[in-house]
């Protein structure tokens, strides 16, 4: 028997995960598996799905104890966080109180009781910026330019603290930008997603710069098959970059929306922010040593994204 929680698990990528563990057939092996969320949230992603919901807040540290406890938690999924890579220094200083502290006192439960602690970090800003487009590497230095790399980074390090003072059985992830069904079209982050609301309600897409910076992108489905064959490998106390080790640029995007779209797509191009990467691209060979691993093309994930969105705003 294997006892996940999901720390966040009703958002964009938990939601997707726990749908691809439902589909691979993996809860016939007796996995069962628990969300954590804030009283808040909609957790309509998980409609349908056999997983339990617990409505409470990450710093009420004994509330989250007992959960672990009660459930014979094994493996504890974090993917919860309160800022994007705009944020500024107050919404740091929250994500600092709300998030992290408590998250390592989780850790420090979690090297207590030989739970594994697997971590969604970000493979889009915890390296920083780069001039060039040569990918990135797991050896490559943590040099994030926003706070919330800075935020990731400090979870990375306080993981690797705690493995090293109290044996905690880790697995850091660093995914690229992840897209496709589920995603939030009305987010203020996620290009794809917000592009494809822009066009479906014929308002301008809003482009930081000049559009030529270049990042990775990987569609749900790929990311969410990669954590659960990692999952089912039991692969630990490591840290890895799932992507798609191609990158595109912001204006290559719009180009191969408008096409799928077969729609003019109007571009408002505003002055660029300190916190945005010039070029982002992650490099898989890591990756690939522990799974098998074919990345979506760009264009059929896209497509297949934005004529699902249409779909289904059609019909509502």
């Amino acid at each position: 028997m294997q006892n996940i929680l999901f720390i966040g698990g009703g958002g964009f990528i938990g939601s997707n995960i726990i749908h691809t563990l439902e589909r691979l057939k993996i809860k016939e092996d007796g996995l069962k598996t628990y969300v954590l969320e804030p009283p808040f949230a909609n957790v309509s992603r998980l409609n349908g799905l056999n997983v339990k919901i617990f409505r409470g807040e990450l710093l009420d540290f004994d509330f989250v104890q007992s959960i672990v406890e009660t459930n014979n938690i094994d493996t504890v999924i974090h993917l919860v966080s309160t800022i994007i890579p705009g944020s500024d220094f107050e919404d740091y200083k929250r994500e600092y109180q709300t998030v992290i502290f408590p998250s390592i006192e989780l850790m420090q439960l979690c090297a207590k009781r030989g739970i594994k602690f697997v971590y969604f970090s970000s493979g889009g800003t915890i390296y920083g910026n780069r001039t060039t487009t040569v990918p990135f590497q797991e050896t490559d230095p943590m040099a994030p330019i926003s706070y919330y790399g800075w935020s990731k980074q400090m979870m990375e390090n306080s993981i690797h603290y705690v493995h090293r003072t109290e044996g905690l059985n880790y697995l850091i992830l660093r995914p690229s930008n992840p897209y496709g069904h589920g995603q939030n079209i009305h987010a203020k982050q996620g290009l794809i997603a917000v592009a494809i609301g822009k066009i479906l309600a014929g308002e301008p897409i809003t482009v930081w710069g000049d559009g030529s910076s270049v990042r990775d992108y990987i569609y749900i489905d790929d990311l969410s098959k990669v954590v659960c064959q990692l999952l089912q490998k039991d692969i630990h106390n490591t840290t890895l970059n799932i992507g798609s080790n191609e990158g595109h640029s912001i204006n290559d995007i719009i180009a191969h929306l408008k096409k799928i779209a077969e729609e003019e797509v109007n571009v408002k191009y505003v002055a660029s922010r300190k916190a945005d990467v010039a070029n982002m691209i992650l490099d898989t060979t890591k990756l690939k040593e522990y799974v098998r691993f074919e990345p979506t093309p760009l264009n059929a994930g896209m497509k297949a994204f934005y004529e699902e969105t249409k779909t289904r705003r059609a019909i509502q």
